[in-house]
């Protein structure tokens, strides 16, 4: 269930990736904050599963600009369970930002290292371009190779068009390819955004199984909401919230997960 949040989250759903309480199976809920600036950011939380025990979550980010066109990011994440046993990842890598005649390409090259040393190498490319009257298009593909040499390609594609009315369409489709380029998943999304009230967005996610998680969000006026329901109707709600306190902006961040 978690790496089909994740998956979710990567292809319909941002805000799942910072508040989701789901654990494998049952239930479980989550909550947290996260606060930053200046290329700097921190989040500090909870998890607690189905049977009432609460693991700490602690991470950190720095991003840092190296050059005109490029930048370099570190993050580090540390979960601690109720038995005061530890396990995380951290991820380093370089990027760099060109201007193209309509839009601009983006390259990150990188490295996911996780408590028990295996390595993950990240690479990613982003083109983006107006297509005029406020619209554009976005294609990113992103692949991720293990230390055994096997590649998972996630690619990713939105489309966004000003409508006549003021509003604004963004329809995005994304695919999941294994090492060996069977498809294991895709994903679609469709997000309507209204001036002056915000966004709704719903979306899906199918694996090569044919099980399906559905996705139904909203934000608007610094505040956001989401739920995924499975395939066997567990259900993960999450809410996110900016508040301004002692000169910094907080990200307030909360999850719910429940099973039938």
């Amino acid at each position: 269930m978690k790496k089909e949040l994740i998956l979710i989250a990567l292809l319909i759903a941002a805000p799942i990736a910072e508040a989701r309480g789901g654990r494998r199976g049952g239930g479980g809920s989550s909550q947290g904050t996260s606060t930053g600036a200046h290329g700097q950011r921190q989040y500090n939380g909870t998890r607690t599963g189905a049977s009432g025990q609460t693991s700490t979550v602690d991470r950190q980010s720095e991003t840092n600009r190296t050059g005109t066109n490029s930048y370099s990011r570190a993050t580090q994440q540390t979960v601690t369970g109720p038995n005061g046993q530890s396990h995380g990842w951290q991820s380093q890598g370089t990027g760099t930002v060109q201007q193209t005649g309509n839009g601009y390409e983006k390259n990150y090259n990188g490295t996911v290292t996780n408590t028990k040393g295996n390595t993950t190498e990240v690479n990613r490319t982003t083109d983006f371009t107006k297509t005029g009257n406020g619209g554009y298009t976005k294609e990113s593909t992103s692949t991720y190779t293990n230390q055994n040499g096997q590649t998972r390609t996630v690619e990713h594609d939105a489309t966004s068009t000003k409508n006549p009315d003021g509003t604004r369409t963004t329809e995005r489709d994304s695919t999941v390819t294994n090492p060996r380029g069977t498809t294991v998943g895709t994903g679609q999304s469709t997000t309507l955004y209204t001036p002056g009230q915000g966004s709704q967005t719903t979306g899906s996610y199918t694996n090569n199984q044919g099980k399906a998680w559905n996705y139904q969000g909203q934000s608007s006026q610094g505040q956001s909401s989401g739920t995924v329901t499975g395939p066997q109707g567990t259900t993960t709600a999450t809410n996110a919230r900016w508040q301004y306190v002692d000169g910094k902006w907080q990200k307030i961040v909360s999850g719910e997960t429940t099973t039938p």
